[in-house]
């Protein structure tokens, strides 16, 4: 029995960490990576995630490649969506609060699963789970409408609010159709969770390497210190390593439906570091990024009652 107990705590542990590390690189890139360019930010991220994945996946003496070669298809759309879904999260987060961000896109991840599993014939449009997203249809509208309506926490000027709300529904939807896809990679392929992050980040490196080259990427590389650079070796690890490694943790520990009940609270969590540090002119924003929350937290709740591969909806891919 105790022995359990301490395995249950190392997963709310665990959780505790990726929720933390999730919020706290979010407030991070908003407020010290703005003026790095997005390609520049998400290709040094990735990149050193990539080799970290590669080198573990090596270490433990797997075969990092056969899924590329076995299931080159379903790799490739993977690929696409991780495009999607990351690198417009990183441009979003350049652009509007970490914590509208979070919300927007923890709110249209789920919307999107579900949105797949009706054209699939795997959900039901009558459903508790429906009732969930059309909640949080509401909350994301109305904190759309009251964050272009207000102020924020810092100055943005009307077209980068636009298209960093823009940018965020992309990503969230994006991320959705990603969970939801890779489910099914997962289930067709029997592949580990090495093996997919080995594999879903080529052409979204490839791309950002691109983009930041025609960008005059390697004028701003040759610009970067070593101690800016520390910095975004670091943000990789909190962005993208520890939440990806502690999320598949707690997964497996205490199950998709608890987990999935615990990461809605990412924005709110990067809501109170934005208060901590700067602090909201008005709480209307606010009430709708924890409104959102609780949104969402009902909606996995109720998605959980009957357990899919998709319990773990709003989780950032």
């Amino acid at each position: 029995m105790e022995s359990e107990m301490q395995v249950l705590r190392n997963g709310y542990l665990t959780i505790a960490v990726y929720c933390v590390s999730t919020a706290l690189s979010a407030v991070w890139v908003t407020f010290a990576f703005s003026n790095i360019s997005g390609s520049t930010l998400t290709f040094i991220a990735l990149l050193t995630a990539y080799v970290i994945f590669l080198g573990a996946h090596l270490m433990r003496g797997g075969r990092p490649f056969d899924l590329l070669r076995k299931h080159f298809s379903e790799v490739v759309i993977l690929n696409m969506l991780t495009v999607a879904a990351w690198y417009f999260m990183f441009l979003a987060l350049q652009r509007i609060e970490a914590s509208v961000e979070s919300a927007i896109y923890q709110g249209c991840v789920p919307i999107a699963v579900l949105v797949c599993g009706l054209f699939a014939g795997q959900a039901s449009f009558w459903s508790l789970r429906t009732l969930g997203c059309i909640l949080i249809s509401l909350c994301l509208f109305s904190l759309v409408a009251a964050r272009i309506a207000t102020e924020g926490v810092i100055a943005i000027e009307m077209s980068r609010l636009y298209s960093g709300i823009a940018l965020a529904i992309i990503a969230g939807i994006a991320g959705g159709v990603y969970v939801y896809w890779s489910a099914k990679v997962v289930k067709k392929t029997q592949c580990k969770t090495l093996d997919i992050l080995c594999n879903r980040f080529y052409l979204l490196i490839v791309l950002t390497g691109a983009v930041g080259l025609s960008q005059s990427l390697g004028t701003t590389l040759h610009a970067i210190d070593l101690t800016l650079l520390g910095r975004l070796v670091l943000l990789s690890l909190v962005s993208v390593v520890i939440p990806v490694f502690t999320l598949q943790h707690a997964i497996v520990v205490l199950g998709a439906p608890r987990v999935s009940i615990i990461v809605p609270s990412v924005p709110a969590l990067a809501l109170l570091v934005e208060q901590s540090f700067v602090g909201w002119p008005s709480p209307l924003v606010p009430s709708l990024i924890v409104a959102t929350c609780v949104a969402v937290l009902f909606s996995n709740a109720w998605m959980s009652m009957r357990p899919t591969n998709h319990a773990l909806s709003s989780a950032k891919p």
